[in-house]
């Protein structure tokens, strides 16, 4: 059975291109496009990653993460943050919040897949 992620973004073609690109690496995807959005489906799919984007317009990916955290039921679920936000500020803002990984656009697509191969490896 294929490792599913949850992709949390408010870009739309974002989600369609890293869904479509995880999708070829084997992976089963859902996708949000928003933070409460990403949180009801972390619910329903009990994903085993989530890659989160930080600037969304309902709730962003900090308070995302910390209500992750803050949920037994999730809280065991790696997060990769993936995020334009390249400031050391915001790296240290993302780990405090409870994120695995952080990695800013754009990114290769080899290393953003070899982002989410090392961050399930860690958590399987």
């Amino acid at each position: 059975m294929s490792e599913k992620i949850l992709i949390v973004d408010d870009d739309l073609d974002t989600l369609k291109l890293v869904g479509l690109m995880l999708q070829r690496q084997g992976y089963e995807i859902v996708a949000a496009n928003g933070g409460e959005q990403g949180l009801e489906k972390a619910v329903s799919d009990q994903p085993d990653l989530i890659l989160l984007d930080v600037m969304m317009p309902d709730m962003d990916g900090y308070e995302v993460t910390r209500r992750l955290r803050g949920d037994p039921a999730l809280a065991h679920i790696p997060i990769i943050m993936f995020t334009a936000k390249t400031l050391v500020d915001d790296k240290v803002a993302g780990f405090e919040a409870g994120a695995d990984d952080y990695l800013t656009k754009p990114t290769h697509p080899a290393e953003l897949t070899a982002h989410v191969k090392a961050v399930l490896a860690r958590a399987g």
